[in-house]
């Protein structure tokens, strides 16, 4: 286990130091459990059946290009496993196909894809709440990249620091947020993703209208909907970087940190990510101090394969702790200056990934191969000849400092 506090050292950039601070938060972690009540805001309206028409809600065409309405971004999907019960609470994006259907992009691998799936192996329709109005902690909890079993309603309750109350829903018995402002509640049938319309394109973290689909995306049919009076959604439509919507860091790259610790990966002083959802992204940066040959690949390595930082990866650098990792220029510089093409870059092949990767083949689209290479760059000094490597023709920090102090950049 990891102890705390963590000590940052003295030149530490501004992100990570706060990077850092959200990662010794993620380190005081104790589940607190979701509590059950009778009743709440949620079920102040309640539409069945007949009555069931999702069109009544603003459902935001989010980009001009958008393939369809998402009723679902800052959403969260709430399944159960139906082997043990344990509840999981994801985030995947819904477009409204008619008044009572709406697609669930839940991508194969994530945590409620793996429930669906066990629904359907065992010829079984999957139950589910689709959260698409609630506090925004809510919205963070579904999308961390928590492990699997672990509840993100008692990872919820945790960040908010008080339980969640829940009323169990009707139908289908899920955990429902008393206090949410829209839930729907229904079933994905066997083999839905099957007959299902076309969903998307719809425009995605990496920065690109991705992911049109047919015959891919399971649909939800909606049983009932709860409300509250006046509800309002949560949106959070992905831009093009650089448009953080998380804290403005990469919050994934806490917890990729967090898992390099426990690997057993030494003196990591930071991750980060470029070009980022949830994870770390397509571009993750890892900074060390180096201790011995072959560290920098053994971080490189652990990261590429680690929960946090394996979806949606590509490229993947490893620098020394001189570097600003949150700078991309700095970032650009250690790899022009310090790379050796010949022995520093290495691919590994078909690793899982995000099928928003626009540059994800049409072969691999049409056989729903969702994997990328990917690419290492070690950008440390030379482990064999370090201490002989040129000195970076710079003023050291504690002198830029008194500079500044002495003429202040208004």
């Amino acid at each position: 286990q990891l102890r705390l506090p963590l000590e940052g050292s003295g030149d530490m950039p501004r992100g990570l130091e706060l990077l850092q601070q959200w990662r010794e938060k993620l380190l005081t972690y104790k589940p607190v459990p979701p509590v059950e009540v009778k009743e709440g805001p949620i079920m102040e309206n309640v539409d069945q059946g007949n009555d069931v028409n999702l069109w009544k809600f603003p459902a935001p065409r989010w980009h001009e290009k958008d393939g369809g309405r998402y009723l679902g971004t800052g959403c969260v999907n709430i399944t159960s496993d139906p082997d043990n019960g344990d509840v999981n609470m994801g985030v995947y994006r819904c477009m409204i196909h008619t008044e009572n259907t709406i697609g669930v992009k839940a991508n194969k691998g994530k945590h409620g894809r793996i429930h669906l799936d066990k629904y359907h192996s065992a010829g079984k329709p999957c139950p589910m709440l689709i959260c698409i109005g609630h506090d925004p902690t809510l919205f963070l909890s579904g999308v961390m990249t928590v492990a699997y079993g672990v509840s993100e309603l008692s990872w919820g309750g945790w960040l908010r620091g008080e339980p969640i109350p829940y009323v169990k829903a009707p139908l289908t018995g899920l955990p429902m947020p008393a206090t949410a402002e829209i839930v729907l509640e229904g079933e994905i049938p066997v083999d839905s993703n099957l007959q299902s319309p076309q969903e998307g394109p719809f425009g995605e973290w990496p920065g690109y209208y991705a992911d049109t689909t047919s015959k891919e995306v399971p649909v939800m049919h909606v049983k009932a909907i709860y409300y509250r009076n006046d509800p309002i959604i949560l949106g959070v439509p992905p831009l093009r970087f650089p448009s953080p919507y998380f804290l403005g860091i990469p919050p994934g790259a806490a917890m990729a940190w967090d898992q390099l610790d426990a690997a057993g990966v030494p003196d990591v002083t930071g991750v980060w990510g470029f070009c980022c959802g949830s994870q770390t992204g397509l571009f993750t940066v890892i900074r060390i101090r180096q201790r011995y040959a072959g560290h920098p690949k053994q971080a490189l390595l652990v990261t590429a394969g680690c929960r946090a930082g394996s979806y949606g990866g590509k490229f993947y650098v490893v620098v020394d702790d001189d570097v600003d990792i949150t700078n991309p220029r700095e970032v650009l510089w250690a790899i022009a200056t310090r790379t050796n093409i010949a022995n520093d870059i290495d691919t590994v092949k078909e690793v899982w990934t995000s099928p928003a990767d626009p540059a994800i083949t049409l072969e691999m689209r049409e056989t729903q191969s969702y994997t990328s290479d990917r690419l290492f760059i070690d950008a440390c000094r030379p482990w064999r000849w370090k201490d002989d490597f040129p000195e970076p023709n710079d003023f050291p920090r504690e002198f830029k400092e008194k500079i500044l102090a002495k003429w202040p950049l208004e």
